[in-house]
């Protein structure tokens, strides 16, 4: 049970955390977000994260997202990643990552199952082995352990915990995949900060592992550099796998409460996404899910996106996915 510093709202559905009610946020943000602020600082700090995107001057420029950070001399972005080191960036390359992976049995979890050719046979035969869940056949998960948003009901924030020089080869990850491997899901965290990793692997696994189908699909927070956007797309499409976007909230000013950031550049990267759709009807490159997020991912948030969504297109697909805590 909470209570809302500003009108005095007292429900379950008010966090003691953000100290704020969803109406309040909304209609007072300037108001409030000041000490909302402070909480995303002081949980950024807890794990040696910079408390905001650095935007020194003279500092190295990192293209890979929207908040296009300028590094100084020694320092991080705001993933945590990328650091300047004698006036190079040094984080993530195309033979090493900061990651983890692991089998998982199809059909599963994914927040695209319900159209995907793992778990419907959408596409068979060019991009699913039988009409129907591919039982017996794995999806490789690959966990990318970083970040550039900062949201506080993060259900994986233990890769927050992970030592910063801990790498692994692509060529380890290259022998998870067996024939019974029929698609790859990268997802984190949030395979952004480390899209030259993701993507250099992704071509070698399709250039060095014949077997087909080899689907490859995408969990992200959609806040990449719209060009690194459109290659990730690209090889799903041809793949026959799925991008699949979280859209947080509708909403900036909640989205802001909740993750950290805005979500302004996130929309306009949806929208170049929706455009490319009808490049393979089936099955649906592109696939919107949201978390429900108690007292604030509330009716009026998913208001703003259904119609965000439909008049994009009527057909994209959206998962609306339940709430636990954990962070």
């Amino acid at each position: 049970m909470g209570t809302c510093k500003r009108c005095g709202k007292r429900a379950v559905t008010v966090s003691d955390r953000l100290g704020f009610c969803a109406d309040c946020i909304r209609e007072h943000f300037s108001e409030v977000w000041p000490e909302i602020s402070l909480v995303h600082r002081e949980s950024r700090r807890a794990f040696g994260l910079p408390e905001s995107p650095p935007r020194d001057e003279g500092g190295l420029p990192c293209n890979l997202c929207f908040h296009r950070c300028r590094l100084p001399e020694g320092g991080k972005g705001y993933c945590g990643l990328w650091e300047n080191r004698g006036g190079r960036l040094v984080g993530a390359g195309p033979g090493e990552a900061r990651v983890s992976w692991y089998l998982d049995p199809l059909p599963t979890n994914c927040v695209a199952d319900f159209v995907c050719p793992g778990g419907t046979g959408a596409g068979y035969p060019r991009f699913a082995r039988r009409p129907g869940p591919e039982y017996g056949c794995y999806n490789l998960a690959v966990f990318y352990e970083a970040c550039n948003f900062n949201c506080l009901y993060c259900q994986n924030w233990h890769f927050k915990k992970v030592s910063p020089g801990k790498r692994r080869r692509s060529e380890e990850m290259l022998r998870a995949l067996s024939p019974e491997v029929t698609c790859i899901c990268y997802f984190g965290g949030d395979p952004g900060p480390q899209a030259p990793h993701a993507l250099a692997f992704s071509r070698r696994a399709l250039r060095e592992r014949t077997h087909r189908p080899l689907r490859l699909c995408w969990e992200t927070n959609g806040a990449e550099n719209p060009r690194i956007l459109k290659e990730m797309f690209r090889l799903s499409l041809e793949s026959g796998g799925v991008l699949k976007v979280d859209l947080k909230a509708g909403s900036p000013e909640i989205h802001q409460a909740l993750c950290g950031v805005r979500n302004e550049a996130v929309l306009s990267n949806f929208r170049l996404l929706a455009t490319l759709m009808e490049e393979r009807p089936e099955p649906p490159p592109l696939v919107a899910s949201t978390l429900l997020v108690p007292g604030y991912v509330d009716g009026e948030e998913l208001w703003i996106l259904a119609r965000f969504l439909a008049e994009l297109h009527p057909e994209i697909p959206w998962s609306l996915l339940a709430f636990y805590p954990t962070f």
